[in-house]
């Protein structure tokens, strides 16, 4: 069969190119013809551009109206650019060696109806692409509003919520009634879809769907810091959380480890070595190598838990809902390393995670499987 799906796969961001790179290839081992449509609407192209002015705000107003004034304020408002610059190549080269990609690359939905990609099926996720909090859930593409008459399904797709944003209510309904069959990623998901009058089951994030091994193998492909394997303590804090510098420097008095921070957009001065370059690959050797992982990611603790790496997790700073985060952990009986202050004495463990993830795992692939027949 040939499948296209359809992700936020080319956002800089760990989690969203592993989890585009999981659907796409476990489609792939159960013989399926699989590319990933290269959507790229212009909220996703702007990451590593100096000049850009998010469209909100007093200096969007005043570029607004003095255009040239972008080429003093985007430096500004986008050094942090100078400091992770190294990791856009990274990326860049994943997404070339492992993302198998449409050779036309959409820039807005309207493109994606005027010229729709062929397929036989179209897979509409991972991730949030149905956050009506962001402009992704705001887009029609991530609705697979395109095509003629081809099947239909969501895979693991994520509101981002626990809630709609009401006044999108209607175009989110409008657009699910397309669907063939919908998953979602969580139980908060699962609660949007009934109210909206839709049925759907939960399921796993794709980067479940590949074994240990295969993530291993991959690790192995990675650019080799200078660390000794389980010891250090790796925090992944996308903003300077005192919540994570607290637990992070408790872990270091214990352990008489290092911290090493990997970085999406600055240094972090609680951390005594900090890796500014790293792509998708070194985020998966650094995560395994970790003696311990401290973060407000929902993949840095997928992988942790993948590669049976101790780990604590808090919601993210500034955002209140952490659904997936919470839904997560229940399912895997961790909850109680989510917004932790303190150490925890009892062991996390895995062989029991292990065992709730073999089972999620057989109902997500029974989802897939059942739809792809």
């Amino acid at each position: 069969m040939e499948i296209k799906t359809i992700t936020c796969h080319n956002v800089y961001n760990y989690g969203a190119s592993l989890q585009a790179y999981a659907l796409q290839h476990y489609l792939e081992l159960c013989g399926h013809t699989v590319e990933i449509i290269d959507f790229n609407p212009w909220f996703h192209r702007d990451r590593y551009n100096l000049f850009f002015i998010y469209p909100e705000g007093r200096g969007y107003r005043l570029v607004k109206k003095m255009p040239l004034l972008k080429y003093a304020i985007g430096p500004l408002r986008n050094r942090h650019i100078f400091v992770t610059y190294g990791r856009k190549a990274r990326f860049d080269n994943f997404t070339r060696d492992y993302l198998h990609l449409t050779p036309i690359c959409y820039q807005c939905s309207e493109d994606l109806r005027n010229n729709p990609p062929k397929a036989d099926m179209y897979i509409a996720g991972s991730d949030q692409i149905w956050n009506t909090d962001c402009e992704n859930g705001k887009e029609p593409g991530y609705y697979l509003d395109f095509g003629g008459c081809v099947k239909r399904i969501s895979y693991a797709a994520s509101f981002g919520s626990s809630v709609l944003n009401p006044e999108l209510k209607d175009f989110v309904a409008e657009e699910l009634s397309k669907f063939d069959a919908i998953s979602v990623r969580e139980s908060s998901g699962l609660k949007i879809l009934n109210e909206l009058g839709f049925n759907g089951i939960q399921v796993l994030d794709p980067v479940f769907l590949l074994s240990r091994q295969a993530w291993l193998e991959l690790s192995d492909k990675a650019k080799a810091y200078k660390l000794v394997p389980g010891q250090y303590i790796l925090v992944y804090d996308f903003l300077y959380d005192e919540r994570i510098a607290n637990l992070a420097i408790l872990l270091k008095q214990r352990y008489h480890i290092p911290i090493v921070s990997i970085n999406d957009f600055d240094t972090i001065k609680y951390a005594d070595i900090n890796i500014n370059n790293a792509g998708p690959l070194e985020f998966l050797k650094l995560v395994n190598h970790a003696k311990v992982v401290v973060s407000s990611s929902f993949h840095a603790t997928a992988f942790a838990a993948i590669f049976r790496k101790d780990f604590y997790v808090f919601p993210l700073k500034g955002v209140s809902n952490s659904s997936r985060m919470e839904d997560f952990l229940t399912s895997i009986s961790a909850y109680r390393r989510f917004n932790c202050p303190e150490l925890d004495e009892n062991a996390l463990n895995f062989e029991k995670i292990a065992v709730l993830l073999k089972n999620a795992k057989q109902k997500s692939e029974y989802f897939l499987l059942n739809n792809l027949a």
